[in-house]
């Protein structure tokens, strides 16, 4: 795939996800390689994520001090693993759900459409934070703008991929998914600090 094929899809996926998650799909792309390349843009969303806290002002009161303490900002490492982990439970999630719902896909196509909409998910986002340091304005409008595509976004690729033929049950496995993701990463985050903990606290 080359960076005309990716400008190409990347257009597509904007204005017609359903489209887009067939030719994905159909791509049959390695499994190896896109495990790593969710791992990568994991990563690199949290250090984005990490280096735009530490770059904003924060705010002397509670909330600034809650910010602070928390893994974006306070262990960057932590929060790296914290996202990578995220992402490969809802693969998995996201796959279990939509077989026990009738779902016919693979694993391999549920990673491929998920690693792709993390990835345009993350440019968008990173442009808006760009041009949001000029205009601010255009800059929060374009988290709802995003927000909403990113819905029907997900719902269209998981849609393709468990090959459903229905919206709504490829909206349901997204609702059960999150609420197994947020169990999941709960007892991840617990394990990771745990982790730390030992490894920080010496003998």
């Amino acid at each position: 795939m080359n960076a005309e094929m990716l400008k190409t899809l990347f257009a597509l996926s904007l204005r017609n996800p359903r489209e887009a998650a067939e030719l994905i799909v159909g791509m049959k792309l390695p499994t190896q390689a896109l495990w790593l390349a969710l791992s990568l843009v994991s990563v690199l969303t949290s250090l984005v994520f990490s280096s735009l806290l530490h770059a904003a002002p924060m705010p002397q009161d509670d909330v600034g001090q809650m910010i602070m303490s928390s893994p974006g900002y306070d262990s960057p490492l932590i929060f790296a693993l914290m996202q990578w982990g995220r992402a490969v439970l809802s693969v998995f999630v996201l796959y279990w759900v939509g077989k026990s719902m009738g779902g016919l896909g693979t694993l391999g196509d549920v990673l491929a459409v998920i690693t792709w909409l993390q990835m345009v998910t993350f440019t968008l986002i990173a442009g808006l934070f760009a041009v949001g340091f000029i205009f601010p304005f255009v800059s929060t409008v374009g988290m709802l703008v995003v927000l909403g595509w990113w819905l029907w976004a997900v719902v269209s690729f998981l849609d393709v991929a468990h090959r459903f033929g229905s919206p709504f049950k490829a909206f349901g496995v997204l609702i059960v998914s999150i609420l197994g993701v947020l169990l999941g990463i709960t007892v991840i985050m617990g394990v990771i600090l745990s982790l730390f903990a030992g490894i920080t606290g010496g003998p």
